[in-house]
């Protein structure tokens, strides 16, 4: 789809400056599969009718503490589902020799698990990326160091359902491959254990911002945020 060039509606950019000034950026809406509603709605933007209904800011210390508490939750669901799942799996299938992790076997667990769980990290982005794509959206990545990486659809509009797609798409698509290779290959999940553990605890704040979200109308347009996101309607 291809973007329209004049934009009269504008954001201040929280990035400063050489001068350190601040500076303009335009909105755009993202929606490859309504063309000539978006046309008819980027009309609406570039002339200034819209309005911000909400902003949130997910490494605000207001936020952290509500979003480190889901995280534990998340954690210690995730824990007992999978690991409870690859026990029973194990448990419910023939094998012909029964070994024990000891010495260098654990030490070898260990270290493909934390390596699953560092390679789980870019996954669960890139996946944020491939969903932003196929709404038509261009995502970038970056860091917020040394609390998180993050992929993001700067001075983009998307529907808010659409958006829900975007923030829900790892969790769906990493837990439920983590749960086939679990049915699978028991055996050869359990070195994966830490990622699939990790991706559904990482991703509290994802399900935060949908529990967010999901209180505004379906109508409202998302802007995605390097911590968060903005919601803006339309005004007639």
């Amino acid at each position: 789809m291809q973007l329209m060039l004049q934009q009269t509606v504008y954001i201040i950019d929280e990035e400063q400056s050489n001068e350190g000034s601040k500076y303009m950026q335009p909105l755009t809406l993202i929606d490859r599969f309504h063309p000539h509603l978006r046309e008819k709605q980027q009309a609406a933007i570039d002339e200034g009718k819209l309005r911000k209904r909400e902003e949130l800011a997910l490494l605000d210390p207001q936020q952290l503490g509500p979003m480190v508490m889901l995280s534990m939750v998340l954690l210690v669901v995730g824990t007992i589902f999978f690991g409870i799942l690859n026990i029973a799996v194990y448990l419910a299938q023939p094998h012909s020799m029964h070994g024990q992790i000891g010495g260098w076997g654990l030490i070898l667990w260990l270290s493909i698990n934390i390596l699953s769980y560092i390679v789980v990290l870019f996954l669960h982005e890139g996946i944020h990326a491939l969903a932003f794509v196929f709404w038509g959206g261009k995502p970038y990545f970056g860091a917020k160091l040394p609390l998180a990486l993050y992929c993001g659809a700067k001075n983009q509009l998307f529907r808010r359902n659409q958006y829900l797609v975007v923030g829900l798409a790892p969790l769906v698509v990493i837990s439920l491959a983590a749960v086939i290779f679990t049915l699978v290959n028991p055996v050869m999940a359990s070195y994966t254990l830490f990622a699939s553990i990790g991706n559904f605890s990482g991703a509290a704040g994802d399900v935060w911002s949908v529990m967010r979200l999901l209180r505004q109308p379906a109508d409202v347009l998302v802007e995605d945020t390097e911590t968060g996101y903005r919601v803006w309607e339309i005004t007639v």
